[in-house]
């Protein structure tokens, strides 16, 4: 059984009298273990379908699956709890939290979950040392390189151990040297972990550091 299944997927966006159509149809399997990248230009979609594999949105029409669930019959805390147990999420703007230290801001989503503070010390602590940040786990993010907040953001999207880990263009604020040291990291953890990674991005540096390419443009998967 694949993780992640969509069947003629469509995303339709109404903007006042217009009508947008952000995926048309897109049949997909992803299994678990996978490091895929999702490449097209701006505008293509991608964002619309990781946000659709994340449960953070609904798709218009067709079937979307995670571990055999098809998420679009979930409630909205259904589908809280799923991401919560089970998808870690890496923003392209980074979205740590200001006034929390590095620490903090990774042992964020297991405070939500309910964890003894110094249980989520101990794994906050175990990621930020996989990332090489256990020197600045008390620096707040505005005391951090751009490069820095990111692996902050790939220790907070792993510190749930989720089996899925979605990144939206997480190189996109990164030069070549901390970009290259981010995919190589990503890609380390999923073969040591067996965590899948699905990330989109435009940025032609990537293309050769992944193992599966799915082109996309205007909504439509066209390669692989």
């Amino acid at each position: 059984m694949p993780l992640i299944e969509l069947k003629q997927v469509t995303k339709t966006y109404h903007i006042g009298e217009s009508t947008v159509s952000a995926l048309r149809g897109v049949d997909l399997s992803i299994g678990s273990g996978e490091f895929v990248a999702v490449w097209g230009p701006s505008g293509s979609g991608k964002t619309t379908l990781l946000n659709l594999i994340g449960a953070i949105d609904d798709p218009t029409s067709g079937q979307l699956f995670f571990d055999g669930k098809e998420i679009i019959t979930l409630s909205d805390n259904q589908k809280a709890e799923l991401r919560n147990a089970s998808i870690g999420f890496i923003f392209q703007q980074f979205n740590l939290v200001p006034v929390l230290t590095a620490l903090e801001n990774v042992m964020l989503p297991l405070h939500i979950r309910g964890i003894p503070v110094n249980n989520a010390r101990e794994s906050a602590l175990f990621r930020l040392n996989q990332v090489e940040l256990k020197e600045f786990i008390r620096h707040r993010p505005d005391k951090l390189s751009g490069g820095q907040q990111q692996r902050v953001a790939i220790a907070r999207a792993l510190v749930t151990n989720p089996s899925l880990v979605i990144a939206d263009e997480p190189t996109a604020n990164l030069d070549t040297k901390t970009a290259m040291k981010i995919v190589s990291l990503m890609r380390d953890l999923n073969q040591k972990e067996n965590t899948t990674f699905i990330f989109s991005t435009h940025d032609q540096r990537l293309l050769d550091k992944v193992y599966r390419l799915i082109h996309i443009e205007d909504g439509m998967i066209v390669e692989e």
